[in-house]
């Protein structure tokens, strides 16, 4: 019995180690693929153009909307980045007695569906006549209510918080959330400079 707690106790630390070390660098190198293969990301200011590209958006939607929008994908940015680290510790977790493996997959998931929850609160205020508008320019309120929907029901499966595939599917749902939130944002910038608007 003594043996086998100090070789819990051992694996344990040398788990801990490996997650401060390696695991955090193979994050690291996820977090740059995934986003090599974005195909939008948030608006940054053209080489002429100083401050916040978003900045004079007031013809198209509410200042505080549009800010809220930005910070939305922003954390989920931070949430998808989480998940780089979540998944390999769930995959490590499967590869080792499971029980010396911290996941840690509730914080995230939490931040992230609450992020989502905001937002979505936020589109339900807006006018009628403002929502239908921004819709026709890209408002992906639809896909995000499904996608915090599936988000909500994959919670709920058994092992959610530690099986790698479900914490994969749930990494690309947030991934996917940033997209649609970034692409929407960028939409709303090109349309501010279109004259044949």
């Amino acid at each position: 019995m003594i043996i086998e707690i100090t070789l819990l106790i051992a694996a344990g630390l040398g788990n801990v180690a490996w997650d401060v070390t390696g695991r955090r660098v193979s994050a690291r190198r996820r977090r740059r693929a995934r986003r090599s293969r974005r195909t939008c990301a948030l608006p940054v200011p053209a080489v002429n153009e100083h401050g916040d590209p978003l900045a004079e958006l007031a013809d198209f939607a509410p200042a505080e909307f549009v800010e809220l929008t930005r910070r939305t994908a922003e954390e989920l940015d931070r949430v998808a980045d989480h998940f780089d680290l979540v998944v390999l510790r769930a995959e490590a977790g499967e590869s080792l007695v499971g029980d010396i493996v911290y996941v840690g997959a509730q914080t995230p998931r939490t931040r992230g569906k609450e992020s989502l929850d905001a937002w979505l609160a936020a589109v339900d205020s807006l006018p009628v006549g403002l929502a239908d508008r921004l819709r026709e320019a890209g408002l992906p309120d639809q896909a995000l209510r499904e996608i915090l929907l599936r988000e909500r029901e994959r919670s709920r499966w058994p092992h959610a918080d530690t099986a790698s595939d479900v914490l994969e599917q749930t990494a690309n749902e947030f991934e996917h959330a940033y997209s649609l939130l970034g692409g929407f944002l960028r939409t709303l910038g090109d349309a501010r400079r279109d004259p044949y608007r």
